[in-house]
């Protein structure tokens, strides 16, 4: 049961990565004086909200954060996520990519793929020995998040080292956890992707398979070096689903819907710390950004010099 539930764990944060975890694709820069780290304080009149970036797979070395974003956490009434990640129904979740990820006993995956991608996903399975015929009962965005939880895993990559899982892993009672988002939510923006759509994802997924280990390290660095500039360079070169409407749907439409619920933090009392794919919190038409437009105050946090 426990190797089960790690292995649907790993499938919903390989979902949340395709929904909008930044990947580095170079070198972060030299630390930047002062040091800094990707978490913003939003404040109202009445209101803290703490706004952190996470990568939702990682390794020990990430470890410790630093104490300021500890001591925020710590003082939250409290802690927002994404999903839940802890509280998920394997079987609910089992039944929800049954419903929205598997074609029908007549039709099959190579019924939809061109010849260029059938072509790459026959390769990569004869690489990594991977049974072919095992996935033509699923559509594009399921083979591409399963390519995708197997490149990381083979990196090293843990779910259990994820930014979210640390923080829902270190909450208690009386902090609550807030969900900005619903597993239905998430997997409905891939069941009503377009066939080009999801063609272009599952392109996307095999041409940086090789990839992984180099994008992880960068990632890495880019994250522990808190330059959101930098981040937002990285991410502008990326392409992680191959489809710009797609890029919208899992992206800047989620940013408008995270930003109302932030909104509503601030008009409350409580000390909120919020944790979301840090692709999220970044950028022009990131949670910060709309926040600001909202007149709000919102800082990337200084820590103290070590």
């Amino acid at each position: 049961m426990l190797k089960r539930r790690r292995h649907i764990h790993a499938v919903l944060l390989l979902l949340l990565a395709f929904l909008g975890a930044a990947q580095a694709q170079q070198a972060a820069p030299s630390q930047p004086k002062p040091r800094r780290f990707l978490m913003w304080k939003a404040a109202s009149p009445t209101a803290t909200v703490y706004l952190v970036g996470s990568i939702h797979l990682g390794d020990s070395s990430m470890y410790p954060l630093p104490k300021e974003v500890e001591s925020a956490f710590a003082a939250a009434k409290v802690l927002a996520v994404e999903i839940n990640i802890k509280n998920a129904d394997q079987a609910k979740m089992i039944g929800l990519i049954q419903k929205y990820g598997l074609y029908t006993a007549d039709d099959s995956l190579t019924k939809h793929l061109s010849k260029e991608t059938q072509a790459a996903l026959d390769d990569f399975c004869t690489r990594h020995n991977v049974p072919r015929q095992g996935m033509e009962q699923l559509k594009p965005w399921v083979v591409a998040v399963t390519i995708a939880a197997m490149a990381w895993q083979q990196a090293g990559e843990d779910p259990s080292f994820g930014i979210d899982m640390h923080f829902l892993d270190e909450s208690k009672p009386p902090q609550r956890i807030d969900e900005l988002e619903t597993m239905e939510s998430q997997l409905a923006i891939f069941a009503e992707a377009t066939e080009e759509e999801q063609q272009s994802m599952l392109a996307a997924t095999l041409k940086e398979g090789d990839k992984t280990k180099d994008i992880i390290r960068r990632t890495q660095a880019a994250y522990v070096a808190g330059d959101p500039d930098a981040l937002q360079k990285v991410m502008d070169e990326q392409d992680d689903v191959g489809s710009k409407s797609l890029e919208k749907k899992l992206l800047d439409d989620r940013n408008v819907v995270m930003a109302g619920k932030m909104d509503e933090y601030l008009k409350g009392k409580e000390p909120i710390f919020v944790v979301v794919g840090a692709a999220h919190i970044i950028g022009d038409k990131g949670i910060a950004q709309q926040l600001r437009d909202k007149g709000y105050k919102v800082e990337q946090v200084v820590l103290e010099a070590k």
